[in-house]
């Protein structure tokens, strides 16, 4: 029952499995468990550091992303123009070519 459930930790948990072998491994006089956990504290404070980072450059992607899709809609040459229904369709036309564009 033992092996099952270690085999079972193993494969759903690899890293916690392991720390806790390594822990449970330990000689009692606690030094090296104090540098354990000394060095875990260590690997948190990076892993926190680089997550923050991480979100900082999203913040930066979206806000460009942003930037740049609000710029192609301001400068598309290729905007359309909305007609008036109330003229008749030939007539647009030429109203359209006699404006004068931006």
């Amino acid at each position: 029952m033992k092996r099952t459930i270690g085999r079972l930790a193993s494969k759903a948990m690899p890293r916690t499995y392991s720390n806790l072998q390594l822990l449970s491994t330990m000689n009692d006089g606690g030094e090296s468990v104090i540098a354990t956990l000394v060095s875990l504290d260590e690997q948190v404070r990076e892993l926190r550091a680089e997550l923050n980072e991480v979100r900082r450059d999203n913040r930066r992607v979206v806000e460009l992303y942003d930037l740049v899709f609000a710029r192609l809609q301001e400068d598309t040459p290729l905007k359309a123009t909305a007609l008036r229904l109330d003229v008749d369709p030939a007539e647009a036309s030429v109203d359209r070519a006699d404006d004068p564009k931006d």
